[in-house]
């Protein structure tokens, strides 16, 4: 990576390995990163908390199947559609020009390789909480505030990944950490870095919280915290990333910033309900 003037040329490798047999992605590695990392967040908090290591152990690898699953299947319900306008779908009366390629072959679901929706994760690690807090014996949001902040370990890794895949990217601009990738001739916004901010704020400001209210009193509290913060610079950020489908072109807002909503209204509700709820233990 070299530095020119008032913009950054990224000319580095995805592969860190290239093999007859074996190949190794930076994508894949900070993938892995991360997952060590919201194992470790789970480890220590469990214990913290007094409870027993084999049930962090079962939350992280049910939190890592959902993750990854309903990420998966996130990506592929909303980002996977593409213009074809040689074979229009009739539907109340217009014709829908779009297709997914993930409806016309439905066996891609079960394709793990690539394509995971960071709203669909966030779900999973929901779900997650939804799933366990009867065997763990705890309140799901106990649950998924542990889990959250793990995952947001996975979500700073990942978008270091996208960075190194020069994927999900900005518009054009000539501020000085503009960054050219590969492909193009002008400096674009690295949105992969202002959302990686996003996620280190969120998760700072969540290990604060955990630290200072550690009772349990204010369940929920951090996961609306890490989520509002941010998904609402997600909403923000998506205005300067490049969009991601053509379908969403024409869009007032894109699909990011779509499904960003529903959260923010939740996790409102879910802030005031914990604040409420922790000050009548209190």
């Amino acid at each position: 990576m070299t530095s020119i003037l008032n913009y950054i040329t990224w000319d580095v490798s995805r592969f860190i390995y290239v093999g007859e047999d074996v190949t190794i992605s930076w994508y894949w590695v900070m993938w892995t990163l991360g997952l060590v990392g919201m194992l470790i967040t789970l480890l220590v908090t469990f214990k913290h908390d007094g409870v027993p290591t084999y049930k962090a152990l079962i939350t992280f690898v049910v939190a890592t199947v959902f993750i990854m699953v309903f990420g998966h299947l996130v990506h592929g319900l909303f980002y996977e559609w593409t213009y074809w306008p040689e074979n229009p779908v009739h539907f109340l009366g217009t014709d829908w020009s779009y297709r997914n390629y993930f409806f016309d072959e439905p066996h891609a679901f079960l394709e793990f390789s690539g394509g995971y929706a960071s709203h669909g994760m966030a779900l999973g690690v929901i779900l997650t909480g939804v799933i366990l807090s009867k065997y763990i014996k705890r309140n799901m949001w106990w649950i998924v505030d542990r889990c959250i902040m793990g995952f947001m370990i996975l979500a700073i890794t990942v978008r270091i990944g996208n960075f190194f895949n020069s994927e999900i990217y900005g518009i054009e601009t000539t501020l000085p950490w503009g960054v050219i990738f590969p492909g193009e001739s002008a400096p674009a916004h690295p949105t992969q870095f202002y959302e990686m901010a996003s996620y280190v704020i969120a998760l700072a400001i969540g290990w604060g919280l955990y630290l200072k209210f550690d009772e349990g009193k204010y369940n929920g509290l951090i996961t609306s915290e890490i989520f509002l913060v941010t998904m609402a610079a997600r909403i923000l950020i998506e205005f300067v990333k490049l969009p991601q489908k053509p379908i969403e072109q024409s869009w007032l807002l894109d699909m990011g910033q779509w499904l960003s909503i529903p959260y923010i209204i939740w996790m409102s509700w879910l802030l005031f309900h914990s604040l409420r709820a922790g000050r009548t233990i209190e």
